[in-house]
């Protein structure tokens, strides 16, 4: 009996371990024409204002470290990218004031800030930064949670190698 109790909290210990993996590590699959999204002014925005475009999509906090710390790389990507028709766009669900006051102590020059009228959580969004590029027909071509050096020459060869 002890020897079936162990394997079923083995089993269990297992199946945990992968949902928990599964949710905060592997990007989820999103429907990115659905996103309810405002700019900075509470102006609606969609990202088929941004159709046939190269989009690269982050999902951030304001209070999470690795996000603000990959900010100057990513920024530097977009603009190492942007002759390659890239757009760069960070969304977070944080109220306008703090996304505002966020941008302009940022000074990004290349990435749009945009707000999510939906909690990031709806969107099964749990881990942060998590950053997803869509190729100029829409589709997703790269996903990735966690900090990354975004501006690295391998990071950009990766990611146009991604919407060729």
């Amino acid at each position: 009996m002890k020897k079936v109790f162990t394997g079923a909290l083995i089993i269990a210990s297992l199946l945990a371990a992968a949902y928990l993996y599964q949710k905060y590590r592997i990007a989820p699959g999103i429907q990115f024409e659905t996103l309810e999204l405002t700019d900075l002014n509470g102006q609606k925005v969609t990202l088929e204002d941004y159709r046939g475009k190269k989009l690269f999509i982050n999902f951030f906090a304001t209070w999470c470290g690795s996000c603000i710390g990959e900010f100057p790389a990513l920024d530097n990507a977009a603009g190492i990218l942007m002759p390659d028709n890239f757009v760069f766009i960070s969304i977070s669900d944080e109220p306008l004031p703090l996304l505002n006051h966020a941008s302009t102590r940022l000074s990004l020059q290349h990435i749009t800030i945009l707000h999510s009228v939906k909690k990031l959580k709806q969107l099964n969004i749990f881990t942060y930064p998590t950053s997803y590029l869509l190729n100029a027909k829409g589709h997703i071509v790269f996903k990735k949670t966690e900090e990354e050096t975004w501006d690295s020459p391998e990071i950009i060869k990766l990611l146009k190698e991604k919407t060729d």
